[in-house]
């Protein structure tokens, strides 16, 4: 290829990474909505109150404000004043109820929008009018903003419905099928006995012998049964025998009644029969009485996949292949979400008017539906990511470390398994994943494997709209037909007929989609598992492009490559003219994919769009990611995550917990090309790096730093952290205050920590303040009936935000807001200057991390004869057995690219060779092997071995020492049990635990073991001959034994949590006695 890469970059220009949840988002709120509104008035009960729903809307983003007014809001001001980003749902609402009829347009409640997508307020603005309203231009969007929170709806893979497993079961082969409609899935099973009797399962309707089952559905002629199923077995006969006296549907019924003992007269025992059968059958071919005879047709070719499985034991299901799993996006989340709670809404509604009939009251329709609880229902869900059906987890708060890993949340696959079971084959790397899921970046530990990432090029496909009807007409005439000859054609898990020549009708469809005849989101596989075609145009695949080739030339000539370059031709071009298809991984089975243009031959039917699109978006910026070991790979890929960088450019008017930006991000000199792509936000600096030992001090992955280089400004970065006050109302006309507060006021601080409050109780900018001074003062109103007694004396108390303990910083900036309750918010945003320190933790994209060592100083660091001294010091040791090649690849190339003055290309796969940069480095007049003689910065004399020096780009993570030192000497204590408390948060100690007295004790600190275990030290009294603790009653000042009465009684030193358990057991009516011994003998 001319240009390398072309492809990925065509297709960046025009695709988001995040695209698909944000189309699945857009979809959900124009076509899925409408439908579940559909569903509701179709499944809802409407004997007392008929209530009609009609059409859906969805107004845009905007908040009540408290005085009545509506205005539109943007992200950005959701975020500042703590409002959720919603937009109100309106719906066409009927209801008749006794002789009444009332209708009209009814807002039922509010949902949130995903940011930038089609419902949000910054749809379709430009770059310059993003700036204005405060957004970044590169945000991505795809996720929500609910009480000012950033949330994040995680994709969830699931296994595929409507679709069937074979697998071994408890007592031998057993097929099953997740029947689903709408939200809720139906598991059908059919088993053999061991009489060789075949049994259906489904729902509440256990082992119904499948030929009573069929005859009951209206296939009551044993011929009928044996052609559709087409498979001449003695198992056939044996059940079309058994159950042969059975001959009308209502027999049939009957039989089926009896087994599931549904009881009543014979007409409510066939009506009830049919329900069950019509609703939890098959549902997802239909709920009414038509469906019945295709429900028939289909059980009976599940039923011959089930005995062709019985006869060949290499047909059975694998459930990791990714053909037989589908990815929730979140607009199939919101679905499920907005159809419970939609029913509810109805159920409510009916409910209410019922009650309104009986009092012969008459309320507006309008009245009724705003009083329910549908917005809070939905927002809760997403602010807490408990889902129905008991699913916790779905919504996680955004990671804004820096600008990648918001992306790589944004991309994140999770699965449904529990990460504690084993579940050893759903976490290996299936073949099936290839391209469409990142093969290192996954979390270390349980999650390992069960949390995936989208690769660069996948996508997830969303809902398709087509008409059915001419797409059916169209197969037929490609060769489909009803009668029972040939391979038998599922299409979205319906039976449509049957085909003779399957692999003629499978090109043809083929064909007929490349040429836009079919949605290119339709998939069609010749044989599957089952040995059948299966036609799908299901939500939740995982689709990969790959360029077409044809009688062993790849589609995609030079001459699209040109006008590519020259822009005539985009991504959407190619796809359009069937150069590009995207295929899912049941497709994929079919077809036989060369790697490279080369690898060609006539069977080959396509052609990988580049090569690393095996990766996703993380790994794919490891520079020379090919040349490491994977477990190495996976470790930085996370550390990129980690890297502190700029996260969005409107960090100024954001306040967000836990946020570091780094003064000097730089872009790396040895990159892949996906970064000049991506145009991401960078989070690492270019440093000259030598390989050498120092002074012991970057022993086991320990680095050195330069104080030379951290004085200019290397690894510099500022921390925020935001405080926040609201001014509640209470009832009874009490409110909160934000103002300086007096010194009558209850629990009052000292006049030192108030002294940064200006008039109006907040703090100014560019104060200096440090852990215990206040930013925002605060008096709250006594709120508990105790609290009132005091009111003569002191009616308020103190309620300030305080800077928490062990942090110190700068008062960055003031923000002043109200909620939509009109209550007054005061956020203040406190800076910190972070210089690197010992203890901060350094990493490169390939896993090396470590933390600083020491800062050495200037004159003491070796220099090469040219005068340069690095400014960092890594220990050779860390690379032999880590066998991180690209770490030494990259050191050598960015050494090139410094002195050359061109980025070099570090693409895995396809990235710069060696020898390259060898032959470069020689041409500049240095050694070829990236050696350099260096002299000793203490006595000046040259080193003996040649050091490895170049420049690498080195990430500062997260995790700085000043974020976690810890120390206290006396203070809290717990109530219960007189131990301080624990964790740097709450001002705890630390523990000296079993492992630490252990460690005092081989030293024979015996003093310092007792000073520190008596600290919470207590008298107890016991009664010296009978052993029984003793009562001291002060009043009478006396001390005797309860039980005896003896007044001879000792006082021995306990810790109060030993009293403690005496104590209990005592309450557990245990009496505990003691043996005294005297400690001097």
């Amino acid at each position: 290829m001319k240009e390398k890469h072309l492809l990925i970059k065509k297709y960046l220009e025009q695709h988001s990474l995040v695209e698909s949840n944000i189309r699945s988002f857009n979809d959900f709120v124009h076509n899925r909505m409408q439908q579940i509104v559909n569903e509701v008035n179709e499944t809802s009960n409407k004997e007392d109150v008929d209530v009609t729903l009609g059409k859906v809307r969805i107004g845009k983003p905007d908040t009540i404000e408290a005085d009545g007014s509506v205005s539109q809001i943007t992200p950005t001001e959701a975020r500042l004043r703590s409002l959720t980003y919603s937009a109100p749902v309106f719906v066409e609402l009927s209801a008749k109820y006794g002789d009444q009829n009332d209708s009209g347009e009814v807002e039922i409640g509010r949902i949130p929008i995903m940011v930038r997508s089609a419902a949000c307020n910054t749809f379709g603005m430009n770059k310059e009018e993003l700036v204005e309203n405060y957004i970044d231009p590169l945000d991505p969007g795809g996720y929500f903003v609910v009480n000012g929170n950033e949330r994040i709806m995680v994709m969830a893979e699931d296994l595929a419905s409507n679709q069937p497993f074979l697998e071994e079961g408890r007592n031998g082969l057993m097929l099953r099928l997740f029947s689903q409609r709408g939200t809720y899935r139906i598991p059908t099973t059919i088993t053999e006995t061991n009489e060789g009797i075949l049994d259906v399962t489904f729902s509440r309707l256990k082992n119904i012998p499948a030929v009573v089952l069929l005859k009951a559905l209206g296939l009551t002629k044993e011929a009928d049964i044996a052609k559709h199923i087409g498979k001449e077995d003695d198992c056939v006969i044996v059940n079309l025998y058994e159950y042969a006296s059975i001959q009308t549907p209502e027999d049939a019924l009957l039989s089926i009644a009896e087994k599931a003992s549904i009881q009543g007269t014979k007409k409510e025992i066939l009506d009830r029969t049919k329900k069950r059968i019509d609703d939890f059958l098959l549902p997802h071919i239909g709920l009414d009485k038509n469906a019945r005879e295709e429900k028939a047709v289909t059980l009976c070719k599940l039923i011959k996949q089930f005995l062709n499985a019985k006869m060949d034991t290499k047909m059975r299901t694998d459930k990791d292949h990714y053909a037989n799993k589908r990815v929730k996006l979140t607009g199939d989340l919101l679905s499920d979400l907005f159809r419970i709670n939609l029913s509810i809404l109805v159920r409510d509604i009916q409910y209410s008017l019922q009650k309104v009939m009986k009092r012969k009251k008459f309320y507006s329709i309008k009245t009724v539906a705003k009083s329910t609880l549908f917005t809070q229902r939905i927002e809760s869900a997403i602010a807490t990511g408990s889902w129905i059906g008991e699913r916790t987890g779905v919504t996680q708060n955004m990671d804004k470390t820096n600008y990648l890993a918001i992306l790589s949340q944004l991309q994140r696959v999770s699965s449904m398994l529990p990460g504690e079971q084993e579940n050893f084959m759903a976490r290996t790397l299936h073949p099936t994943h290839y391209g469409r899921f990142c093969p290192t970046e996954t979390p270390e530990g349980t999650e390992i494997g069960l949390r995936k990432n989208l690769a660069i090029l996948a996508r997830v496909s969303t809902t398709v709209q087509f008409d059915e009807a001419r797409a059916l007409k169209r197969f037929q005439s490609l060769g489909l037909s009803s009668e029972g000859q040939g391979t038998d054609v599922f299409f979205n898990g319906r039976f449509i007929g049957s085909v003779r020549s399957v692999v003629d009708f499978v090109r043809s469809v083929r064909e007929a989609r490349r040429q836009g005849e079919f949605p290119p989101e339709l998939s069609i596989q010749s044989k599957s598992e089952t040995g059948s075609a299966v036609i799908s145009t299901e939500i939740g695949r995982v689709l990969r492009p790959l360029i077409i080739v044809k009688e062993g030339s790849p589609l995609l000539k030079d001459e699209h490559i040109l006008m590519l370059e020259q822009g005539k031709l985009s991504w959407t071009d190619l796809v359009k003219e069937g150069i590009i298809e995207y295929l899912d991984a049941s497709e994929e089975e079919d077809a036989f994919v060369a790697l490279y243009p080369d690898k060609i031959n006539e069977t080959t039917t396509h052609l990988e769009v580049d090569l690393i699109d095996v990766f996703g978006l993380i790994t794919s910026l490891v520079p020379f990611g090919n040349h490491d070991q994977s477990s190495r790979l996976n470790r930085g890929s996370k550390t990129l995550k980690q890297s502190l960088g700029i996260y969005a450019a409107n960090y100024l008017t954001r306040l967000d917990t836990d946020v570091s930006i780094l003064h000097y991000p730089q872009h790396p000199l040895v990159k892949s090309f996906m970064y000049d792509t991506l145009e991401a936000y960078p989070s690492g600096q270019n440093l000259v790096v030598a390989i050498m030992p120092f002074e012991g001090y970057n022993v086991e992955d320990a680095v050195i730093l330069n104080r030379g280089s951290v004085d200019r400004g290397m690894g510099r970065s500022t921390y925020f952290r935001p405080y926040k006050a609201t001014e509640l109302q209470y009832t009874g006309g009490l409110k909160d205050e934000i103002l300086v507060p007096d010194k009558d006021v209850a629990g009052y601080r000292t006049e030192a920590s108030y002294q940064y409050l200006e008039d109006d109780g907040i703090a100014y900018p560019e104060a200096a303040v440090h852990s215990g001074d206040v930013v925002i003062g605060k008096t709250t109103p006594p709120k508990f009936l105790s609290e009132a007694k005091d009111i003569s004396i002191q009616s308020k108390k103190e309620a300030s935000t305080v800077i928490r303990q062990e942090e110190k910083g700068t008062v960055d900036a003031v923000f002043i807001t109200a909620d939509n309750d009109g209550n007054k918010i005061a956020q203040v945003r406190i800076r910190d200057l972070r210089l690197p320190e010992p203890g901060d933790k350094f990493s490169t994209p390939h896993g090396q991390k470590g933390v600083v060592g020491l800062i050495a100083d200037p004159r003491d660091i070796p220099f090469t004869s040219r005068g340069i001294r690095p400014d960092l010091i890594f220990n050779p040791h860390g690379i032999p057995s880590r066998m991180t090649l690209g770490y030494l690849i990259e050191l050598l190339a960015g050494k090139t690219a410094a002195v050359s003055g061109r980025h070099v290309d570090g693409t895995a796969f396809t990235g710069a060779k060696v020898e390259e940069l060898e032959g470069t480095l020689r041409e500049m007049g240095f050694r070829y092997d990236g050696k350099e003689t260096m002299y000793n910065g203490i006595t000046g004399k040259k080193m003996e071995a040649k050091i490895y020096i170049g420049t690498m780009y080195y990430l500062k993570l997260r995790y700085m020492v000043s974020n976690k030192i810890h120390a206290r000497a006396s203070g809290k204590v717990a109530l219960l049990t007189r131990q301080p408390t624990e964790g740097r948060a709450r001002g705890g100690a630390l523990r000296l635990g079993e492992m630490e007295q252990q460690a005092l004790v081989a030293h024979g600190a015996s003093l310092l073991l007792k000073e520190r275990y008596d600290s919470d030290k207590t008298t107890l009294y016991v009664a010296t001959n009978s052993g029984h603790l003793a009562i001291r009653d002060r009043i009478r000042n006396k001390t005797y034994c309860p039980v005896t009465g003896s007044t001879d009684v000792e006082p021995i030193e306990v810790s109060y949590a030993f009293k403690l358990l005496v104590d209990e057991l005592l309450a557990m009516h245990i009496l505990t006695t003691f043996e005294l011994k005297n400690k001097y003998e």
